[in-house]
């Protein structure tokens, strides 16, 4: 009798403990899944680089950056919609090597907030000057260049497609940030977002809404004594 008292004691006891852990696993997995689908709100599906001509002027080229993004907003997200994505874009160029000379990589950055993004395909273009392309002579996609997403601060992991080809093996990509990280500040405003360029009034109907705040961060001018 005692026997059978204890056996069924044991059971129960492991019973409940199954059921215990069958949970925390449950719950672990759902927590899981939910940092999963966070991060998949926004990736990079890719990142396309060309010749543009404004058409205010289609005799001078520019270098057109465009990051297509690919974006499935949470069912809870209001308005079905992703707030406050930051697409900041690196880039490095190997300069013309003169003769007697060794060769260089130059680092360029640019950044941009999108004030919301809708479910679907959306586009974010950057662009570099005409006299940085006859500078560079670059006509096409750079050697080496990343993109980095954000979602209200927090930092997206970053999808195959956000990275070229030579940056394709993670240590890689890690090593050319912090390259470009070092080297892009001392060519600032070389690489600019489509609203600082001939091309802002273009693309009306791919282009997005931006959070603009270079107004706020400009120097306040004062009158002489």
């Amino acid at each position: 009798m005692t026997l059978g008292v204890s056996c069924t004691t044991f059971f129960t006891v492991l019973l409940l403990r199954s059921n215990i852990l069958g949970w925390f696993l449950l719950t672990l997995g759902l927590a899981w899944s939910h940092v999963f689908c966070r991060a998949a709100e926004v990736e990079v599906a890719a990142v396309r680089f060309a010749p543009a001509r404004p058409a205010s002027n289609p005799s001078v080229p520019w270098l057109e950056a465009t990051v297509g993004l690919n974006v499935v907003p949470p069912p809870d997200a209001p308005g079905r919609m992703v707030s406050r994505v930051r697409v900041q874009l690196w880039v490095g160029v190997e300069s013309p090597v003169l003769t007697g000379s060794t060769a260089r990589t130059e680092y360029y950055r640019a950044e941009v907030e999108c004030l919301a993004l809708p479910s679907g395909r959306s586009e974010v273009r950057f662009y570099f000057p005409p006299e940085w392309v006859k500078l560079d002579q670059l006509q096409g996609a750079p050697r080496y260049w990343a993109v980095e997403l954000a979602i209200a601060g927090r930092a997206v992991p970053p999808s195959r497609a956000a990275s070229a080809m030579a940056l394709a093996e993670p240590a890689a990509r890690r090593a050319f940030l912090v390259a470009a990280l070092a080297g892009a500040p001392a060519n600032d405003g070389w690489l600019q977002p489509q609203y600082f360029t001939p091309f802002a009034q273009e693309y009306p109907r791919s282009t997005v809404t931006f959070v603009r705040r270079e107004s706020s961060l400009a120097p306040t001018a004062r009158a002489s004594p």
